[in-house]
């Protein structure tokens, strides 16, 4: 995908600064709170970082070359897929952390 040369760094900084912060936090949470409910949050971040990865990967398959849409589209839907199985991990944090017995 065509984009200006300092875009992709600064979106790839920014999409890792922000998850490794979030994943500092709920690991902070679950050492300090104990609630097996973050270990879903936790998991969940995993695989939205490695959909994050896939897609900016397929972002960056350069645009000319001999099946660069179809690497494209590999990892579009590799990234989706793991979006997928991060949401469903999300609701599982939620469903256990708004049950009585998530300790």
């Amino acid at each position: 995908m065509p984009m200006e040369q300092e875009v992709y760094p600064m979106l790839v900084g920014g999409f890792v600064a922000f998850m490794s912060i979030a994943m500092i936090v709920v690991i902070y949470l679950r050492i300090k709170r104990k609630r097996r409910a973050y270990n879903w949050f936790l998991t969940h971040l995993l695989f939205f970082s490695a959909a994050g990865y896939f897609l900016l990967k397929a972002m960056a398959v350069p645009s000319g070359e001999v099946m660069s849409s179809e690497q494209a589209s590999i990892h579009l839907g590799q990234a989706g897929l793991l979006w997928a199985v991060s949401m469903v991990c999300l609701m599982g944090g939620f469903l256990k952390a708004g049950s009585t017995e998530s300790r």
